[in-house]
């Protein structure tokens, strides 16, 4: 038999093979001691990432390497160990029907943040284009603000001011909406999504000064599924490349913008995560729906948004009758 506590080892990382599982039920049920230890380490294991869970995203930023994405999980994993175990957490799945499944379920309605953003602190977004790592806001041009002709910030003292439809290098006159995008490592969560169980959802708040009756403008926000292919890839940055090639994607309804800069406008999407989910890209959109054949729509005058968080959390299909 395998040393017990590589064992444990390879179900946290979700490495076990088939002969491993084996071996691992068969070493549960022979002592309630050996029992004990497997719930106190994956428990442990729980705590931390309970701890831990709002940092998750920034710190798998700061070790993030283009290379490291093209490893298989175990050989990843063991690149990660311990930074990822202590910094990030891991997630409890399901094992099988057997005398540990009392401890090793999935977190069922638990809600788990994996971004919770206020553009308090950070870098300022980038202005060149959809993000090939995770960790900082980019896309179009846009920049952090306080408070601007009468419109206060939703939640602290900045907010992010969407500017222009375009970005470094690449103009486009034609455009009518300016986006900005968030790369989201979501590998230390996959224990959550690896059955397809488990829903994304994405929310954010807008707002803008007052406009003219002729002039009309909405936010929306699209949430992408992506396996590690598309991350470090310049090619991600090309057009509808995000909508062709990830495992999946959901776009918010429109929510048309009110002309009163005292109310923030809430949007909501989400997305079931397909089970080879490895990254989020996330983008927040303001778009100008100005119907004039005469006017640019390319720049915007004074366009915001605010409180932007992303949580996960188990959920059930709809059955079907």
């Amino acid at each position: 038999m395998n040393n017990p506590e590589s064992l444990i080892a390879a179900y946290l990382d979700g490495a076990l093979s088939d002969t491993e599982r084996a071996e691992l039920n068969t070493w549960l049920k022979a002592d309630a001691a050996n029992l004990r230890r497997f719930t106190e380490a994956v428990m442990f294991e729980q705590e931390i990432r309970t701890a831990s869970h709002a940092t998750a995203e920034q710190r798998a930023a700061a070790d993030f390497d283009p290379a490291i994405v093209q490893l298989n999980p175990r050989s990843r994993w063991l690149q990660w160990r311990p930074l990822a175990a202590a910094a990030a957490g891991l997630v409890l799945g399901l094992f099988c029907a057997s005398v540990a499944w009392a401890y090793v379920a999935p977190s069922l309605g638990k809600v788990i943040t994996l971004l919770q953003e206020s553009f308090e602190s950070g870098p300022a977004p980038s202005v060149t284009g959809v993000p090939i790592e995770p960790g900082r806001w980019s896309g179009d041009y846009s920049e952090i603000v306080s408070e601007q002709e009468g419109v206060k910030p939703e939640s602290g003292k900045k907010m992010l001011r969407f500017l222009r439809g375009d970005y470094e290098g690449r103009s486009i006159p034609s455009s009518h909406s300016s986006d900005v995008f968030r790369l989201v490592d979501v590998r230390p969560y996959r224990r959550e999504f690896a059955d397809g169980g488990a829903v994304v959802q994405l929310t954010a708040v807008f707002n803008a000064v007052p406009f003219s009756e002729e002039e009309n403008f909405s936010a929306t926000l699209t949430l992408f599924a992506l396996d590690a292919s598309l991350v470090g890839n310049e090619m991600v940055k090309a057009e509808n490349v995000l909508s062709t090639e990830s495992l999946a994607f959901s776009r918010s309804s429109k929510v048309v913008m009110d002309r009163d800069p005292a109310t923030w406008q809430k949007v909501s999407n989400e997305l079931r995560l397909p089970p080879g989910t490895e990254f989020l890209m996330l983008r927040i959109g303001m778009s100008n729906d100005t119907k004039s054949k005469d006017k640019r729509r390319d720049s915007f005058a004074g366009h915001f948004a605010d409180k932007v968080q992303l949580v996960i959390a188990r959920r059930s299909e709809i059955p079907v009758p």
